[in-house]
């Protein structure tokens, strides 16, 4: 089976995990989600759970890759476009780099910062 067919292949099935009813393929192989505008809530809810788990996993990255930061002691979730951090950082200066780096990350609406310092 060829790369593209099998991407497309385990694009569809992650789609249809997800519980997004309303997709197809067009002729290149993209793959089409229906406008949720006037559909039921359950698409729109949808969409939002995977545009918040697309932020989260943006806010990680940029957590990543900051130097000073301990991201793995870090926990990210994301609803509605208000970022949670949890976990622990060793200095208040590091919570307020983690907060102001995840304050910068395109599309985060706010942040709620429950960050403990454990010194």
């Amino acid at each position: 089976m060829k790369q593209s067919n099998l991407l497309k292949l385990i694009m569809a099935g992650a789609l249809a995990t997800t519980g997004i009813a309303a997709h197809a393929l067009d002729q290149g192989g993209i793959i089409k989600i229906a406008d949720s505008s006037g559909a039921s809530g359950v698409m729109s809810d949808t969409g939002r759970k995977i545009d918040d788990s697309a932020l989260t996993a943006k806010v990680k990255a940029e957590l990543l890759a900051k130097k000073d930061v301990p991201s793995t002691k870090v926990h990210v979730t994301t609803r509605q476009g208000v970022v949670h951090l949890t976990g622990s950082v060793p200095q208040s200066a590091q919570r307020t780099l983690v907060v102001d780096t995840v304050k910068g990350v395109d599309g985060v609406v706010d942040v709620k910062d429950d960050l403990k310092v454990m010194k």
